[in-house]
């Protein structure tokens, strides 16, 4: 009879840590996406109204709205932020996968991955949501919305598959450099 004693199994643990420093690795470049996406889906595509200043007695302030992004440009510059922050993410990513406890990780999570995820996504919101990309966006959001909700509820479903609708919509869309690991 062989009993498998605590030196065995300790046997599987580069095993488990490669699995989760895989998982945490895709899990950022997927957060990045979500994020961005769900930036640009909150922008709703409206402007912030702004009175220009009267330069002689007697003019009336006017309000002007920005014109909402084309697709192109939307996609380049929501793109562009994804690009750009995949190198702060990809540390994060790093300290995850030097294998810290569970509360460890969780505090990494809470503390330095999702609110760099929120900080693309206040990017992206700043963009603007191109005519005609209300509907695409608004369901990026929710799916970004909600796997986001379930990460920091349970930092453990973090892993490649935790954007994957999310991601399909965005690629189809043209989201490709956020999670493009899904």
């Amino acid at each position: 009879m062989t009993v498998k004693t605590n030196a065995n199994l300790d046997d599987d643990a580069p095993v488990a840590c490669r699995r989760a420093l895989t998982v945490l690795m895709r899990l950022t470049a997927l957060v990045i996406g979500a994020a961005l996406v769900l930036a640009g889906a909150s922008c709703g595509g409206a402007g912030k109204s702004t009175a220009s200043s009267a330069s002689s007695v007697g003019s009336t302030p006017t309000s002007t709205v920005p014109a909402a992004p084309t697709k192109a440009e939307y996609l380049a510059k929501a793109n562009a932020i994804c690009n750009a922050t995949n190198g702060p993410l990809a540390a994060t990513a790093l300290k995850l996968a030097s294998h810290p406890s569970p509360v460890e990780a969780a505090h990494v999570i809470a503390g330095s991955f999702i609110p760099q995820i929120k900080s693309q996504l206040s990017q992206i919101q700043a963009i603007g949501t191109p005519a005609g990309g209300q509907a695409t966006i608004a369901t990026m959001d929710h799916l970004l919305a909600g796997d986001i909700a379930r990460i920091e509820k349970d930092p453990a479903l973090a892993g490649p598959a935790a954007f994957h609708d999310f991601a399909k919509v965005a690629h189809g869309y043209g989201l490709t450099a956020c999670a493009p690991l899904s």
